[in-house]
């Protein structure tokens, strides 16, 4: 059976649909969704294999949180995603709890880079039916006989690339990494036919809950002017702001002005200040967080 995934709206600046990419590492874990949601090779794209219908974009990105980062900017950039689209790294991944058995789906809530022990945190704003569990990316294959201090509840090797490079094209609230237990780390070796299986008996739940996720999206009102918008890059941009930080800087003073109106005024002391490092910038983004917080 083939699921549609009808997400017609007026909200994306494409005018026509709001479009969900797909990020998998290899192709036995793409092949259940590309059957199921009728997805057809994009003959035009050499670099990756893409699979695509009006609506969904699926890349086969390589093993790898390097390759996984690599594929996803080329597939955002590729595809002119816009800020109302979707997207969603979606694999196998290894567990260290014997207790979730294996084949289940889980939704992560939050993401580790193993080496540099950078963390990310998906928004979990919208309600799923998916067990939720911390990811921890590694370079290598895990053995848990080996690798004693492991993090996070569940092991993959893209989780945290995918997601580091999707967000610089799109709120946390729009990336999503649901990965599906495979393995105990225990040394086990999958055929790619097990693999596709495993994914394929959770196809179906994905898909729907995809679907209402896109539903569920409401295009914004046009709340800030394109002055206020400037003032907000300039800013951003003098006081060094991360990804996630800036998007946080935008929706709480979204949120400033629907409550008081006079934006300009909280932002105007900000314009000339030009900071040397990240952590001086993140002094002054305190200040403007309390001030845009007051009621």
């Amino acid at each position: 059976m083939e699921i549609n995934i009808s997400i017609k709206n007026e909200g994306t600046q494409r005018g026509e649909a709001q479009m969900i990419y797909m990020a998998m590492a290899m192709y036995c874990e793409a092949k259940p969704f590309i059957s199921y949601l009728g997805l057809k090779r994009d003959g035009n794209i050499t670099r990756f294999q893409v699979f695509k219908d009006d609506e969904v974009v699926l890349i086969v990105s390589g093993v790898g949180a390097m390759a996984s980062a690599i594929a996803t900017t080329y597939l955002l950039t590729q595809y002119k995603v816009q800020h109302a689209d979707l997207f969603l790294n979606i694999g196998i991944c290894g567990t260290k709890h014997q207790g979730i058995k294996k084949g289940t789906a889980l939704l992560c809530h939050k993401i580790i880079h193993h080496d540099t022990k950078k963390t990310f945190y998906p928004d979990m704003l919208f309600r799923h039916p998916f067990k939720e569990g911390v990811l921890e990316t590694f370079s290598r294959v895990v053995d848990i006989k080996v690798d004693s201090e492991i993090e996070g509840d569940i092991a993959d090797m893209e989780g945290s690339g995918a997601f580091q490079a999707a967000s610089v094209f799109l709120p946390p609230h729009h990336i999503c990494c649901i990965k599906i237990v495979s393995d105990y780390m225990e040394g086990e070796i999958l055929t790619p036919d097990q693999v596709s299986e495993l994914v394929q008996h959770n196809v179906e739940v994905i898909s729907t809950w995809i679907r209402e996720r896109a539903a569920a999206y409401v295009p914004p009102f046009q709340i800030l002017t394109g002055e206020e918008e400037k003032q907000l890059h300039t800013i951003s941009h003098n006081l060094k702001l991360s990804t996630t930080m800036n998007h946080q800087f935008k929706q709480l003073a979204t949120h400033y002005k629907i409550r008081s109106g006079n934006l300009i005024e909280v932002l105007q002391p900000y314009l000339a200040i030009e900071c040397k490092s990240k952590n001086e910038g993140k002094i002054h983004f305190a200040k403007i967080k309390e001030q845009l917080t007051e009621f």
